[in-house]
Parts: C-alpha cells; structure tokens; sequence
C-alpha cells in the first residue's frame, strides 16, 4: 500500500468551460496564501537546518550530488572512558543512466548517530538505482554488502520516503528501508519526522524511530527523539535535544563488565544533550561539541554524564553549506 503512494499522480485536472468566468473567493485567497507562507517557512527553515547539519535521513531521496564526508568522533562516556571513531561516507553520482545510479558507503548510518557503539565499526558499500526521486517523494534500490565484526554480509535494500504538509504549520516525513542481509536475514527501519518552523532561526522536530531484527529476540527497537534546532549566525547553529531509546546489548556502548544490571537482552536509555555546530577554519570544515547527561539502564538509570567532540571535512554536494537552497 505504502508503495502505491509513491506511484499515484501528484495533481488532478478538473474540468471547465472554456468560455467561464472563473469565481474567486477572497477569503480562500488569503487563507491559501497564508498557509502557503506558513508552509514555505517551514520548508525554508528546514533546508536551512538540513543544510549546516547535513542531516542524511532528511536528504536521502533529493540529493542529486557527488560528495564525499570524512569524520572523526572523540566520545567520552563514564564509567566507559575515551572512543575514537573515523567515518567515511561516500555518495557518487554515476554519468549516463539519466542520473539514476550512484555507489553509497555507509549510507546506512545517520549524521545524528548519538553515542559510540559497536555498529561505528560496521562498514557498508551498495550500487543505487534511483526509482524515482524529487523534493516529495522517492524510492531507490540498493546492492551491496556490509563488514561487521569482520564478516562479509551482501545485502539488498529498498528505501522509500514521502513527505507533505500538514495542519496547524507542520511538515511531515515518512521514510522506511527494508533490508535482507544473506547471513542474518530481515531488518526494517522505519522513521517519522515531524517539522514545525516556528521563527527563520527557529526548528522543532520529532522524530520517531522503530526498527526490527530477525536475528534478535527483542523487537521492536524504538528511539524518540524530539529537537530544537536554532540558528545563532550563518556559521554557528546548535540543537538541543531530549532523546529515549532502546537498544540490543550487543548495540550498548558500555563494554561487558561495565553493565550493572545484567541479564536483559536490550535496555532503555534516557538522554539529554546539545549539539553546538561551528563552522571553522574553511566552508567545508566543521568542529561539534556535544555535552551529554544521560540515564541508561545498564546503570540503573544513574546519572551519566558524557560528551563527544566531532571534526568533520564535507567535500562536494552539500559541502558549501549554503543556506539559500
């Protein structure tokens, strides 16, 4: 049903008299003008936010560019201590093909990735087949293959997403994937956002989460996270977020001897944090700092506090940045 969706025309033509005078209702003028300024400030507000935080999950179905995004995370946790973790994500645009082919690296992985976790060792590379693709809606078709733990896993992959507007100054987004990976089966990823705009420098978001396993026991894994986006200049944005999750033991970032309270298979995670983003130096490099306070349960729910400081190369794409898309 949800694909259907994607392949129902946009638009419908009614019929008229050639020769009619068309009837125009002020009131409804101005109403549909207010409401289209409403929903191009928060489309506007969006791409501005998407743009400095190169959020991938909101970008997955309208990007059109070559870019390459080189990153390194420091975490610190309590009662963990210090993780390094280099990330390198990959989108080319292949010539020919209408522009519907692209090689993707570690596409699987979001921007917003919260805290370190065994998953940040993980790689992945797949060739795309883009179905279809605008600012509304899209699906595409991966094959590749992932490395975890040191084992190699082929993979196939449909993504999906559509986005539309809703009452009361709200934008909403819809994006699954469905994966099959040959040595560990099904997985599903599900994501639904949520956009209000509430200034120019202003952005809510809530984004849900719910994701499922056939090789784990415990499913469904669910994440809220709900965030506050702020524009302090061009240069400089911060968001300020309040998140729960549930996570598989082998996704904790607390090693085995670390966990207090033991015998769970998955645990829930309770967590505040800021995300302070600067651009530095170039227009392509990026320094963030996050301060962390957070409530997991391998601790029972003990405050924890921690923090990850993030140095991030953008090269092409969205690597200029721009806040006038």
């Amino acid at each position: 049903f949800a694909f259907l969706l994607f392949l129902a025309p946009s638009s419908f033509a009614a019929d008229s008299e050639a020769d009619a005078e068309p009837v125009v209702d002020r009131d409804e003028t101005m109403v549909d003008r207010s409401y289209q300024s409403v929903d191009n400030l928060v489309q506007t507000t969006v791409n501005q936010i998407d743009s400095f935080f190169v959020n991938d999950e909101h970008s997955t179905f309208t990007d059109r560019k070559t870019r390459v995004r080189l990153r390194l995370n420091t975490d610190y946790i309590q009662h963990h201590g210090w993780e390094l973790s280099p990330k390198v994500k990959l989108h080319l645009v292949l010539p020919g093909m209408n522009d519907r082919l692209r090689i993707v690296m570690n596409d699987d992985q979001g921007a917003d990735v919260d805290q370190a976790s065994p998953n940040d060792e993980d790689s992945d590379l797949a060739l795309r087949w883009i179905g279809r693709q605008n600012a509304k809606r899209g699906y595409s078709f991966d094959l590749g293959f992932r490395i975890k733990s040191g084992d190699f896993d082929p993979f196939g992959r449909i993504n999906l997403g559509f986005e539309y507007d809703l009452p009361g100054k709200w934008v909403g987004q819809s994006t699954n994937r469905l994966y099959y990976y040959s040595k560990t089966g099904v997985r599903n990823d599900f994501r639904q956002y949520f956009n209000r705009g509430i200034t120019d420098d202003l952005l809510f978001r809530s984004r849900t989460r719910l994701q499922y396993f056939e090789e784990n026991e415990e499913n469904p894994y669910i994440e809220q996270k709900f965030s506050l986006f702020q524009s302090l200049s061009d240069t400089r944005k911060i968001a300020y977020e309040a998140l729960y999750r549930k996570v598989s033991i082998e996704d904790s970032p607390f090693d085995e001897d670390e966990i207090i309270s033991t015998g769970n298979n998955y645990y829930s995670h309770y967590q505040l944090q800021a995300r302070i983003r600067q651009q530095a130096w170039r227009p392509w490099f990026f320094v963030e700092f996050w301060p962390i306070v957070a409530w997991p349960e391998e601790h029972n729910y003990d405050t924890v506090f921690g923090a990850r400081v993030r140095l991030e190369v953008n090269l092409g794409g969205s690597g200029d940045q721009r806040l006038d898309e």
